[in-house]
């Protein structure tokens, strides 16, 4: 049998159809939002500047009294170039004419949509591996994600001036379940009388905790019953890509009898301010 033909897509043969075809689909394009994107035409690196990160910035000490006739004292200033190198990323499915005729779905329609589905996934992931990479950490990898974590989490921001609005990115199991920070949330007596409970309680999630938005992202990598989620403003992290973010595009091999779908892009992922992005280290299993 090869990849693709209608044994592959047996579940849509015209002579078994009993319902309306199902297509799973994963949690994709979280991450990527809520970071700082940037496009090229083209290009073999993505840059991205940030301003007062260096060794030296500028800060309320640097103002000092200044007595009539002398000069204003002067401070170094430092930028810090952030580059993300590219590298093209994708995959293809191979269809056969016979899968596709005896097929009463659009095979097509629904192995593309698929994709743009898996190469969203794909960049949620290269940016949540970034995660580990902050030197701020709140959490303990023996331990279930608490709202207090959050607040140190929050509290480690405002110390380091991150501007925006604060994002949570957090595998599942840190936000439901007996590890998750819901069960906190929702069962901790300090908690009650606030709402948040009710909220919880009601519809099983809390949409932002201690001035956090929360997301739940599927794209992690669980080692030793732990993972590492992260707190962040969109400054932290950086995706660069060169053409089209994401491409779908199909071409014909007569020869076998088969159409192939193929998704790619061409991606680069950087920390651009360490100190605005937490890494969130709890255990989940």
């Amino acid at each position: 049998m090869a990849a693709g033909d209608s044994g592959n897509f047996a579940g849509g043969l015209l002579e078994v159809i009993e319902s309306e075809a199902l297509i799973k689909f994963s949690e994709a394009n979280v991450t990527v939002p809520l970071v700082t994107l940037k496009g090229e035409p083209k290009a073999d690196q993505i840059t991205f500047i940030a301003y007062n990160s260096g060794s030296n910035t500028l800060t309320s000490g640097d103002v000092a009294a200044t007595a009539e006739g002398t000069v204003t004292p002067s401070t170094q200033l430092d930028t810090e170039k952030k580059t993300a190198t590219l590298d093209m990323y994708s995959v293809m499915v191979p269809m056969y004419d016979e899968a596709q005729l005896s097929n009463a779905d659009n095979i097509a329609s629904n192995v593309g949509e698929l994709i743009g589905n898996a190469l969203a996934s794909k960049a949620d992931a290269l940016l949540n591996a970034l995660f580990d990479g902050f030197s701020n950490s709140v959490g303990a990898s023996d331990a279930a994600l608490s709202v207090d974590n959050l607040f140190d989490a929050l509290s480690n921001l405002k110390q380091n001036s991150a501007m925006g609005q604060p994002h949570a990115v957090l595998d599942p199991r840190q936000i439901w379940g007996t590890y998750g920070v819901h069960n906190d949330l929702v069962t901790a007596a300090q908690f009650a009388g606030a709402g948040v409970q009710d909220e919880g309680a009601r519809s099983g999630f809390v949409s932002r905790i201690a001035g956090i938005d929360i997301h739940s992202s599927p794209e992690f990598t669980v080692s030793s019953n732990a993972v590492k989620g992260g707190v962040f403003v969109s400054g932290a992290l950086g995706m660069g890509y060169a053409g089209d973010m994401m491409r779908v595009e199909v071409y014909r091999e007569g020869s076998y009898l088969r159409d192939n779908i193929i998704g790619s892009g061409f991606w680069g992922v950087t920390e651009i301010i360490d100190g605005y992005g937490v890494e969130v280290h709890t255990k989940v299993s």
